[in-house]
């Protein structure tokens, strides 16, 4: 057997690095250039600037703020922040829409949240659930792991209703998916299934336990339980959100917060956008009300140069992957 020359093995080799190179992983490419076409959605002079800086600060070896692969890790919340959740949570509106799901199979809740995301119409837009996904948000997902992030989803919503899409409409398989967890049991046969014993609506609402309530302090709790390393990435869109901002912030260029801005209510809706703004709520355990802010999160952001209000109006140039409008019209001031 003749072996080849030095020289027609190197030729060989350099091409097999031009083909890894030039794939679809874009492991060589500088962050800048990884998979950036992915934000073609988003307003190139406003805030996602900012996200690329940081972005290429972190996957740029030889600068003190070098992230290794490995802990490259973003969470993004679910209702308002990768799709819309106006004028009823979508889990919500599933729950109200059947009976609880007590006694079903998780295979068998899963496979019913996954019809109702797909077929169902939302009542604004007259679309199915799934068509209600920011393409600017998606992009965004792409982008980082282009540039070698995993990303999770971090949901107050149940885990398995958001497991039955999240893969083919976010790219996030449902291993990467925290949320909240009703009590279920395992019916003690071979081959035997996972059933839930606890309705999700109900458990929320007080009357029942749930396994894991993954909202506001519950969501760094679900963040170490799931992952068990803290994200250098965050991104969400409310006071729900807050505390796992909190967890994930490690100060300016160690971390970054994103945060989604409701105020275009002619193209989604406007809500909780104003720093500042409070409505009053009854406390527990107490009989009088007490001011509280209509967006913690929002709030916190104005005094912290590392957490990134995203304006949807000005900083989305599409919000949905189709042109889509609400039924009735709104009125926007």
């Amino acid at each position: 057997m003749k072996f080849p020359n030095r020289k027609t093995i190197s030729f060989f080799l350099s091409v097999l690095l031009s083909i890894f190179c030039l794939g679809g992983t874009l492991g060589c490419l500088p962050a800048h250039a990884a998979g950036e076409y992915h934000l073609n959605s988003w307003d190139e002079n406003g805030k996602i600037q900012d996200i690329i800086d940081f972005v290429e600060r972190v996957t740029t070896k030889g600068n003190d703020y070098y992230v290794k692969r490995k802990d490259r890790i973003a969470v993004f919340d679910n209702d308002g922040t990768l799709w819309s959740e106006k004028p009823v949570y979508f889990p919500i509106q599933f729950e109200l829409e059947n009976d609880g799901f007590v006694g079903l199979t998780t295979d068998e809740y899963i496979e019913k949240a996954r019809q109702f995301v797909y077929k169902e119409n939302q009542v604004n837009f007259g679309v199915p659930y799934r068509e209600l996904v920011y393409k600017p948000v998606i992009g965004l997902v792409k982008y980082l792991k282009a540039n070698g992030f995993k990303v999770y989803i971090c949901s107050g919503g149940d885990i398995d209703f958001v497991r039955s899409f999240s893969d083919k409409v976010y790219g996030i398989p449902p291993e990467q998916v925290i949320g909240t967890a009703v009590k279920t049991s395992f019916d003690l046969e071979f081959g035997g299934n996972v059933k839930r014993d606890t309705a999700f609506l109900e458990a929320i609402q007080g009357h029942q336990e749930l396994a894991h309530y993954n909202d506001q302090e519950g969501k760094p709790v679900g963040i170490q339980n799931h992952i068990g390393k803290r994200p250098i990435i965050a991104v969400g869109n409310s006071g729900g959100d807050f505390e796992m901002f909190q967890y994930t912030d490690a100060g300016v260029d160690k971390s970054l917060i994103v945060l989604i801005n409701h105020d275009d209510c002619e193209r989604e809706y406007k809500y909780n956008d104003v720093p500042g703004s409070t409505h009053p709520e009854c406390q527990p355990n107490e009989y009088e009300y007490k001011l509280v802010p209509d967006n913690e999160s929002l709030d916190e952001a104005q005094n912290r140069e590392n957490w990134i209000v995203v304006s949807m109006k000005n900083d989305f140039n599409t919000i949905f992957e189709s042109d889509l409008s609400r039924t009735p019209a709104p009125v926007c001031n």
